[in-house]
């Protein structure tokens, strides 16, 4: 009995501490998905300035599915022409307020808020703010957004 005691103990014990561990490592992981995430947004953002749409193609899903700030639904062709065509030049765009939500190895979402200044086609700037959230999901050990919906902030009275 006294050779099974500490045996027991020491079996226990171990039971106890696999779920700690196994939690720091999942933790851990979260915490690389947090900031991978927030990178691609950040280059997601730099490459609309830049009018890179080989970039942003990089970044979404085949099966992407998207709505715009106009409320229309948009495919992956769609809005890399989107990034082709935008009349508008860019001279910044600035992500804030992400936040990233990991629900599983490989599913999060990342929400957050973008400012862009530029000039439009007649060259009268403007700043405009859109909250956003965008879907992504690893596959084949590459993140990727799957689902986005945009919407332009309304403007402070």
């Amino acid at each position: 009995m006294k050779l099974f005691t500490p045996l027991l103990v020491s079996t226990l014990l171990a039971f106890a501490i696999a779920p700690c561990a196994h939690a720091q490592e999942n933790a851990a992981d979260s915490s690389a998905v947090q900031a991978n995430l927030k990178q691609m947004e950040d280059a997601w953002v730099k490459a609309l300035v830049n009018k890179d749409q080989a970039a942003v193609g990089n970044m979404i899903a085949d099966d992407f599915a998207g709505f715009n700030p106009e409320g229309k639904h948009v495919t992956k062709s769609q809005l890399l022409d989107q990034v082709k065509n935008e009349p508008n030049t860019l001279s910044s765009a600035t992500n804030d307020n992400m936040d990233v939500h990991v629900y599983g190895p490989n599913l999060a979402t990342v929400s957050g808020t973008t400012t862009e200044k530029g000039k439009d086609k007649h060259g009268k700037e403007f700043t405009r703010s859109y909250v956003w959230v965008d879907t992504w999901m690893e596959r084949n050990g590459k993140w990727q957004c799957i689902a986005e919906g945009v919407m332009e902030s309304r403007k402070k009275k």
